[in-house]
């Protein structure tokens, strides 16, 4: 058997494989586990205890029914035909022309009347 210094001078691979025993203690990782674990859970018991609503939803009445299918339109020319013409019609039997109402808001400017 040689001496220390015999053996810090032979090759890698000739070196016996050494390492510190004490480099990490075989339970620190499970205590580190366990010590997450209960954080996480005093956490999540705070939040019960402290937001009593965050962990369970109150009754907010009957939801209103979806209407029958399809609800979707693919093409809705015809209604859109008869949203202009009702539009229209609207603009036509308004009490004030257009014109004048434009120019009324032009004098007037943004905003609620005045």
């Amino acid at each position: 058997m040689g001496s220390v210094l015999e053996q810090d001078q032979a090759s890698p691979t000739e070196r016996a494989v050494r390492y510190e025993p004490k480099d990490v203690p075989p339970f620190l990782p499970l205590g580190l586990a366990c010590l997450i674990g209960g954080f996480v859970a005093l956490v999540l018991i705070a939040i019960m205890i402290g937001f009593p609503l965050a962990d369970h939803q109150q009754y907010r009445g009957p939801m209103q029914a979806l209407p029958p299918a399809p609800r979707l339109e693919v093409a809705p020319v015809e209604q859109r035909r008869q949203y202009e013409t009702a539009k229209q019609e609207e603009l036509r039997t308004s009490p004030v022309p257009i014109d004048a109402a434009m120019q009324a808001t032009a004098r007037q400017g943004w905003g609620p009347p005045k």
